[in-house]
């Protein structure tokens, strides 16, 4: 998967970009986010809430021991966790995967890499790293497979000094 790495610094630049990529996809699009504990995937969640619209961004919040919280807006957004592989087998054997593949709009799922196998082939992947560069505490995200983002030039454009 060919891919781009942008430098971000702290919270308010990952839910920053987050946002600048809600701006930029729509219904149907899946997003795995992959990352260690602490990487930033909820934060990135909830500025990709913002930038879809969705009526309460402030409410999202880690779903790991709800596995799937449904916010709504005009582009709804479905966040998903597959953290605890209990429940994720459990609600895959429930027909799980038909429920995301009928949510009429955005779907992220944090530990993403947790259900590679059972995601669309679109699905647009972010990997967050935490990491220090010249002291300053922040994130390498990698994005890939980014096909379905609309002006993806401009979003690579505004991140590109990150």
């Amino acid at each position: 998967m060919q891919g781009q790495t942008f430098w971000l610094e702290g919270e308010g630049q990952t839910e920053h970009f987050g946002e600048a990529l809600g701006r930029r996809v729509g219904a149907g699009t899946v997003i795995a986010l992959v990352g260690e504990l602490g990487a930033g995937k909820t934060c990135f969640v909830r500025g990709l809430a913002r930038g879809l619209r969705v009526d309460d961004p402030g409410a999202v919040a880690s779903p790991t021991y709800l596995l799937a919280v449904e916010h709504p807006g005009p582009v709804p957004l479905l966040h998903m966790d597959a953290y605890l592989p209990g429940k994720l087998e459990a609600f895959l054997a429930d027909g799980g995967l038909d429920y995301v593949g009928d949510h009429p709009g955005v779907v992220a799922v944090e530990w993403g890499d947790r259900l590679r196998r059972a995601l669309p082939p679109a699905t647009i992947w972010v990997t967050l790293t935490r990491e220090a560069q010249a002291g300053v505490d922040g994130r390498r995200l990698r994005l890939e497979n980014a096909g379905a983002v609309r002006d993806l030039a401009g979003l690579t454009a505004t991140f590109a000094g990150s």
